[in-house]
């Protein structure tokens, strides 16, 4: 879309003019299960630039079965009549996004094995970024994961422990440092904050893009009841309870284990509440059994 464009208001009121720095999701008047989209503008510093414009859609949507820019350009006119697309897009750009075949999200997953060295230690491999961990962009944890990975492999290689950044116990122990124990170190602590880092980009915000499959509606609902109910846990025990993970990952402090650790400790407390109150609610009748058997 070009810099700056405009978006009209239904209500006869004075278009709103967008400006780059700002985010906007904007969507189609379509709300059935394969033609409901959402233009997804992220936000950019130049104002003058143009805005590219993101959608997030199931493999079975109606979009990706048109092959020709006519025919792209004719259904998102129907689909967003507020928008002058006609005046903001040329015919190139709609053939252009027409041949495009897309690209598709990682799953989330990660490599067990991080390094390889020789036998004598003395040369050796290490991976970071997303040659160990690919996830979807749900989270917002991708360049910050990549520096985590990049700063662990470093104190690793100078002999520290890679999540206090101390000196680790095995190299004080050792009197022959080698590349390879070093290698060994960062491979074996740095692992399970990577499976952390998964589970989080897993379960933090999956359900962000709207998608409108009946399963993703009702998914996003329990999705959003469980945020909320975490959310009013924290406010009313005043933090002893804390809020869901999603919320726990913006604070600097905490390593994404420790994110996890935290919310893995709060789904244990509701499932015990659960169960204890299931219990109480049937101990009766199974008192009741009890006192009839013979």
């Amino acid at each position: 879309l070009p810099p700056q464009f405009e978006i009209p208001d239904a209500e006869g009121n004075p278009p709103l003019i967008t400006n780059s720095e700002n985010i906007y999701a904007i969507r189609s008047i379509y709300k059935g299960p394969r033609n409901y989209l959402s233009l997804g503008l992220l936000p950019m510093k130049n104002n003058t630039a143009v805005r590219a414009t993101n959608i997030v859609t199931r493999p079975d949507h109606e979009v990706w079965k048109l092959k020709d820019g006519i025919a792209i350009q004719t259904w998102f006119e129907k689909a967003f009549p507020r928008m002058n697309f006609n005046g903001m897009i040329s015919n190139e750009e709609w053939d252009r996004f027409a041949r495009a075949e897309g690209t598709r999200f990682p799953h989330c997953q990660y490599s067990r094995g991080m390094a390889v060295w020789d036998e004598n230690g003395d040369s050796g491999v290490a991976l970071v970024g997303d040659a160990i961990h690919a996830f979807p962009p749900d989270i917002g944890q991708g360049v910050n994961a990549g520096l985590m990975d990049v700063v662990c492999l470093d104190r690793a290689l100078s002999g520290l422990d890679t999540v206090t950044g101390k000196e680790a116990k095995s190299a004080k122990e050792n009197d022959k440092p080698s590349l390879g124990k070093n290698l060994a170190r960062y491979q074996k602590q740095h692992s399970p904050e990577i499976a952390s880092l998964i589970r989080l980009a897993r379960f933090g915000a999956p359900y962000q893009y709207r998608q409108p499959h009946r399963a993703d509606r009702i998914l996003r609902t329990l999705w959003t009841l469980n945020v909320a109910m975490r959310l009013i846990l924290n406010k009313i025990t005043f933090n002893l309870v804390p809020p869901t993970c999603i919320i726990l990952s913006q604070r600097p402090e905490l390593t994404f284990r420790q994110v996890m650790r935290k919310a893995d400790l709060t789904t244990l407390f509701l499932k015990v509440v659960v169960f204890g109150l299931i219990g109480l609610r049937f101990r009766p009748r199974f008192g009741i059994l009890s006192m009839l058997k013979p």
